[in-house]
């Protein structure tokens, strides 16, 4: 079932599917909430899954003047969850997603005892957000904005989304399931100009200051992630189990970023707390 909420001015549209404890869920920039579709799948209805798309650049234009800035959409996570008053929730995050979550925790004007557990795959954290390689792009949505778009267009193209998917997925995505894992990135301009200003806004700053937070989060943290991955190596998730106090690191064969993609199964199982890997 597809709902709406409206948090801090942005209508965020999520999918609302099974019972029991909730899950939510926390994409990267680019892509939508059909980035879970075969986890979701894979739960089989034995949790509640909300599924937002996140006003991360692949989403349906905003009206004029809502802050897209990524730290305005890290307070948002927690904006949703007392919105539709959630409590002891397991929030799953990738990419750019689970960035948010992180600055989220370092946020002094965020309450986030509603967070029961994280699980986080590879994603972005302390001074890596964005990877390195994705630098450039900030840099020029931030200082040449005309040209951040035209970078985007690029990236928005045929040839672009399979370059994308390549960086990220050992699996590889079907031109159908693309269309809705891209979803407005590719097909609305309008949407491409917001995905530029969402960019301009990446800095580590926001990440960095978590640093003490990691270290106070007192609830349980699974970290499952790709071994296989030049964005967001297993060096990223070992500090992370190192610093956070209760965490479990699963290492994760033959996925790259995109767990969800690559191993839906082994992801599922992490979250329903039957993690083997």
């Amino acid at each position: 079932m597809m709902r709406y909420q409206v948090v801090d001015g942005a209508p965020i549209p999520f999918r609302d599917s099974g019972t029991g404890q909730s899950v939510v869920f926390v994409h990267g920039v680019y892509v939508t909430g059909a980035l879970w579709d075969e986890v979701v799948d894979a739960l089989g209805g034995q949790v509640r899954c909300i599924v937002p798309t996140w006003p991360l650049g692949a989403h349906d234009p905003l009206p004029d003047g809502v802050d897209l800035s990524v730290a305005t959409t890290a307070r948002r996570i927690v904006g949703l969850l007392e919105a539709l008053d959630l409590n002891d929730v397991t929030v799953v995050a990738n990419d750019t997603g689970g960035g948010l979550v992180l600055a989220a925790l370092g946020d002094p004007a965020v309450d986030v005892s509603r967070i029961g557990r994280l699980v986080l795959t590879n994603c972005d954290s302390y001074q890596h957000f964005p990877p390195a390689s994705f630098a450039p792009l900030v840099w020029l949505c931030r200082v040449a904005p005309f040209a951040g778009r035209a970078a985007l267009r690029g990236l928005a193209s045929g040839f672009g989304q399979r370059f994308f998917i390549s960086q990220v997925s050992r699996r590889g995505v079907d031109p159908e399931r693309r269309r809705a894992l891209f979803g407005s990135f590719v097909t609305n301009p309008a949407t491409r100009r917001q995905a530029a200003e969402v960019t301009a806004t990446l800095t580590p700053s926001l990440t960095l200051r978590s640093t003490e937070a990691i270290r106070r989060f007192a609830r349980p943290v699974t970290l499952v992630w790709g071994r296989n991955d030049r964005l967001f190596p297993m060096d990223h998730a070992r500090r992370l189990g190192c610093e956070f106090p209760h965490a479990e690191l699963v290492e994760v064969d033959h996925s790259s970023t995109y767990v969800m993609l690559d191993v839906p199964d082994v992801l599922a199982a992490a979250i329903l707390g039957q993690q083997s890997a």
